[in-house]
């Protein structure tokens, strides 16, 4: 569970005497309230009758850092540098209630990359039966919670999240001179618009992220939603490739973003933009739910076979292991050293970077069912039998992409190789 350090080069150091008080409080959950988060860390108006308008500033900062003695939370038995109150907040409604000390306290930043890890981490926790479902409950209901709450002390748009900013323009000016091809509004293959995007649209979303990153309002980006890749580029850098509805496959290049507004050439296109996005809510994703349902159909009779059931399948897939993927196929078997291995989290570590022969329900020879080897023990862990019902959760993704189109129609590019599609071995 280690994310990424704070920085706590910007944030306010106070020592132990100057926040002692509001931590002994904050250590029951129960006085983690909202009329308590906001005196602590809202700027409150002054009810004068002068009719002036006053604010009192907020007496903390959520990003006030200190240190912890030990032993002020139940996970947390060593004293703890330079933590803050918004992560003393979580570590104490979020994880010291719910689950007391089985999960260590985390002093990272409870950004998506850091909150994924947990939530992975709570979700393997369960399985092995480390922690109840209620206490996972528990969790779920107090994250949700704290969620609503940050509104409270996160910073709102700036002028720099709103107006598109002088190096990108700068940049943008010198690449598109560079390139006049992206900027005549003709049609063009996805083959040209997959190079504006490597060429123009990632050095100048990578330049807009670094100045982003000096703005206190560029957390709102933290979380992905909205998407800095979508929002923040077609509104201050560029609209860039979208589909031509006259010649199906082909794309027009829009290099202005919404804040430069549009000219002659590229009005209908965005104006496509809109009626595409729309057509992909209303109309695509009835196509995307009918498969859904065809699928359900289709797989409502597939079981999982009889614990430790094995129908003795000779083919694999090839499977590298990455830290990235390595959860995925947790509790999978794999052939290693001549035996059938359960993949645990203690194995798949020893295995990143190594290939190995995973055994998969696509080569299942059983003719009733997916016998236990080649679906793994996962299903058995989380009590699902009726395995072909799980089927539904891909369509649903593709049915809501389909919805999401509405929001962001941006494209991005990949490299594909024939062994990312075809690497089986039999």
């Amino acid at each position: 569970m280690i994310g990424k350090q704070l920085d706590i080069t910007t944030y306010r150091k106070l020592s132990w005497d100057q926040v002692k008080d509001e931590i002994e409080i904050l250590k029951d959950y129960n006085n983690i309230t909202r009329s308590k988060l906001s005196q602590l860390f809202s700027n409150q108006m002054d009810g004068e009758e002068s009719g002036e308008i006053k604010v009192k500033k907020a007496k903390y900062y959520c990003t006030d850092y200190f240190d912890l003695p030990a032993n002020v939370l139940p996970n947390q038995p060593k004293i703890v540098k330079d933590t803050t109150f918004g992560i003393f907040i979580f570590n104490s409604l979020c994880i010291a209630f719910p689950f007391k000390e089985k999960i260590p306290y985390m002093n990272v930043e409870m950004d998506a990359k850091n909150f994924g890890k947990l939530n992975k981490a709570i979700g393997h926790m369960l399985m092995n039966k480390q922690i109840t479902v209620d206490e996972f409950g528990l969790f779920t209901d107090t994250t949700c919670w704290l969620g609503y709450q940050t509104e409270l002390f996160m910073p709102g748009a700036s002028l720099g999240t709103i107006v598109p900013n002088e190096r990108v323009l700068s940049e943008k000016k010198r690449l598109l001179k560079e390139h006049p091809e992206f900027t005549d509004g003709k049609s063009v293959d996805a083959t040209t618009a997959a190079k504006y995007i490597d060429e123009i649209e990632k050095p100048l979303l990578k330049i807009a992220k670094e100045e982003l990153a000096k703005d206190p309002s560029g957390r709102l980006y933290n979380l992905k939603k909205p998407g800095v890749g979508n929002n923040y580029k077609n509104s201050n850098i560029t609209n860039g490739p979208l589909p031509d509805m006259m010649n199906q496959g082909n794309y027009i290049v829009v290099d202005n973003s919404f804040t430069d507004g549009t000219d002659r050439k590229s009005y209908a296109t965005l104006a496509n933009k809109a009626l595409f996005a729309s057509y992909s809510r209303g109309v695509a994703t009835q196509r995307g739910g009918t498969y859904a349902k065809y699928i359900s159909i289709m797989m409502q009779s597939v079981r999982a076979g009889e614990p430790g059931s094995n129908c003795g399948s000779q083919s694999y897939v090839n499977f590298e292991v990455t830290n990235d993927n390595k959860s995925t196929i947790e509790f999978c078997f794999a052939l290693i050293g001549g035996k059938l291995v359960e993949l645990t989290e203690e194995i798949l570590t020893e295995l990143v970077g190594k290939t190995i022969k995973l055994r998969s329900p696509i080569f299942c020879k059983d003719k009733k069912c997916i016998c236990n080897i080649c679906l793994g023990n996962k299903p058995y862990k989380m009590g699902i039998r009726n395995i072909g019902m799980v089927a539904n959760i891909p369509a649903d993704k593709v049915k809501n992409a389909s919805m999401k189109r509405m929001h962001n129609m941006a494209m991005d590019t990949i490299t594909p190789s024939v062994t990312d599609f075809f690497n089986f071995e039999y």
